[in-house]
């Protein structure tokens, strides 16, 4: 029966086949299951399903699987798992109708990924073009445009980068361009033009910038010199020597290295953060240019221990002789031209001018002392207060009252400190000292009796540099320094207030005018504002803060320095003769 049952299967199998090569098939079940109802599953149309691959907007579905095709299968299933052989034509069937049904499978994949590229395509196509009329919109002014928070922050882009500065946020917000320029011009540092090559170029030392090759001792010198804590020339100089005394002590030589090259190496960054926290001075360059010399002459037949030991006692004799001994050979010789009942004129603070003032007190000399000071440090105090402790009748005055000091007192000897003595006989120091000098030199009272004018500087201190004024080289300090942050109050009126009985009704209209001006007064010194408190808001104005002036030798009569007394156009010969800045500039 079954074999009978068979043949017209198998004759319409190859017949429906032979109309329709590609017709589906079924897999049939596993033999390890033991189940003898195959299980059927239906495949997609090739023909369908490639026809179906054109269009992108539809779903592709399979196709309807053929009846007839269907139940023939199953029977030859159904005979393989009865236990009956298929033959070559039905397995030939079998293969091609599972190659067809991977094939379509294929097919419908491709399909599912092209209709998702050109989803993609087509909503990159609408947001590009939405972000092109929205910008469009911004740059006419027909959309709101994004302004800078309270805070100075750029508003988030929803979907791009957090970071404001990003281009992302650049491109979508177009306004945070042209804001940024604008809140970094308010933050830069107003410069006058004239001395703009003399504002620094970087940020001044920090604790924070500091690398970690600098040594305690110079952070601790880089802060102090910064803040002004260590203001004078000697001072700069003979902590700076001390500092750098305890860099050599701590150092220790790489293997392989010779220590006269890694030292100066270790030293410029060293030197480096001393002259960001503040340019050096004269004495301290010439001292640095000194120490280097020393190192780079150290013989390589040296122990590390040998030559460290050499350069500390080195740099102990260079202060003790340079400056200190100095300083007490100065003293000793400007005592020398200090008479009784002289009124000797000093501008600022000078240690040289203070230790020469106090020797001749010491030795019993009558003299008085008239120490003019100016804005914004105000040094002459420390003198003026220092002489007075010791004894000596000191007069205190500003720079503005110089000219009047000088033709009713009766000055007769004008002593300067320097910060530098230059290779021209010029005068390189405080700034006033200038003016202190001429008008002792021009004053219409003194002119017929030639009050001298000398400078008391080290010759550590001298320089081969030139200056004919007081742009090319100089230093710039704080501009706030310069602000008035406590405003005295001002009294107009000191007589008695006028009564109403006694002026009666006219006098009590002038009271009410005189109260209505006061108010207007009040009012109209309110609305200008703050002064230079508010000088970085307002437009057109600047500060200015000079450390330094230059003063022509022609004003000066006498340089005392521990070689003696010397004019001002002899520094040149003391340069060569020492061999500081000329030899080693």
């Amino acid at each position: 029966m079954t074999s009978s049952q068979s043949t017209p299967q198998s004759t319409s199998t190859t017949s429906s086949n032979s109309l329709n090569p590609s017709a589906p098939t079924f897999t049939p079940n596993d033999s390890t299951t033991g189940n003898d109802h195959p299980q059927e599953i239906d495949f997609a149309n090739p023909a369908i399903n490639g026809a179906a691959t054109n269009v992108s907007d539809k779903k592709v579905k399979p196709a309807r699987p053929d009846p007839a095709a269907r139940s023939t299968t199953a029977d030859d299933i159904a005979e393989a798992g009865a236990g009956v052989k298929l033959t070559g034509a039905q397995l030939k069937k079998q293969k091609a109708a599972e190659k067809a049904a991977r094939r379509a499978e294929k097919v419908a994949a491709k399909g599912a990924v092209a209709q998702a590229e050109a989803q993609v395509k087509t909503e990159s196509q609408r947001r590009s073009s939405t972000t092109k009329r929205e910008a469009e919109g911004l740059s006419a002014g027909a959309h709101h445009k994004r302004t800078l928070s309270s805070v100075g922050k750029a508003l988030p882009v929803r979907g791009g980068p957090h970071q404001p500065g990003s281009q992302a946020t650049n491109q979508l917000n177009p306004t945070t361009t042209a804001a940024g320029p604008e809140r970094e011009k308010h933050k830069e540092v107003k410069k006058v033009p004239m001395f703009s090559h003399l504002y620094p170029k970087e940020k001044k030392a920090t604790l924070s910038g500091a690398g970690r090759e600098i040594h305690p001792a110079i952070l601790s010198l880089g802060l102090q010199i910064r803040d002004y804590v260590i203001c004078g020339g000697n001072a700069r100089c003979v902590a700076t020597l001390l500092a750098f005394k305890k860099v050599i002590q701590a150092y220790t030589t790489p293997s392989g290295v010779a220590l006269s090259r890694h030292l100066l190496t270790h030293l410029n960054h060293q030197i480096a953060y001393l002259r960001n926290a503040r340019p050096l001075s004269m004495s301290q360059g010439n001292a640095i240019r000194w120490l280097k010399n020393l190192v780079s002459t150290q013989s390589v037949d040296l122990t590390d221990s040998e030559a460290k030991q050499d350069l500390c006692q080195a740099i102990d004799i260079f202060i003790r002789e340079r400056i200190t001994l100095a300083d007490e050979v100065i003293a000793r010789e400007a005592t020398a031209r200090i008479n009784d009942r002289d009124v000797i004129l000093t501008y600022a603070k000078s240690s040289i001018v203070e230790k020469a003032l106090l020797t001749a007190h010491e030795q019993g000399k009558d003299f008085k002392v008239i120490v003019v000071d100016s804005r914004p440090m105000f040094e002459g105090k420390n003198l003026a207060r220092r002489l007075v402790r010791a004894g000596l009748r000191v007069q205190y005055a500003l720079l503005s009252a110089v000219a009047d000091i000088v033709d009713f007192e009766s000055v007769t000897k004008c002593f300067l400190g320097a910060s530098s003595m230059l290779g021209n006989g010029s005068l390189f120091s405080r700034a006033g000292s200038a003016i202190v000098a001429m008008m002792a030199k021009e004053s219409s009272k003194n002119k017929a009796r030639n009050v001298p004018v000398i400078v008391l500087c080290e010759t550590v201190k001298f320089s081969a540099k030139a200056a004919l004024d007081s742009v090319v080289m100089n230093e710039i300090g704080d501009p706030d320094a310069l602000v008035d942050t406590v405003q005295p109050d001002t009294i107009s009126y000191t007589g008695p207030p006028p009564t109403t009985a006694s002026t009666g009704a006219k006098g009590g209209a002038k009271k009410q005018s005189h109260r209505e001006k006061d108010e207007d007064d009040a009012d109209e010194k309110a609305s200008n504002g703050k002064g230079l408190e508010s000088w970085k808001e307002q437009q057109g104005l600047f500060l200015l803060n000079l450390m330094y002036d230059v003063t022509p030798p022609q004003f000066l009569d006498l340089v005392i320095c521990e070689l003696g007394s010397l004019p001002p156009q002899a520094v040149p010969v003391v340069n060569g003769a020492q061999g500081d800045d000329a030899a080693l500039a």
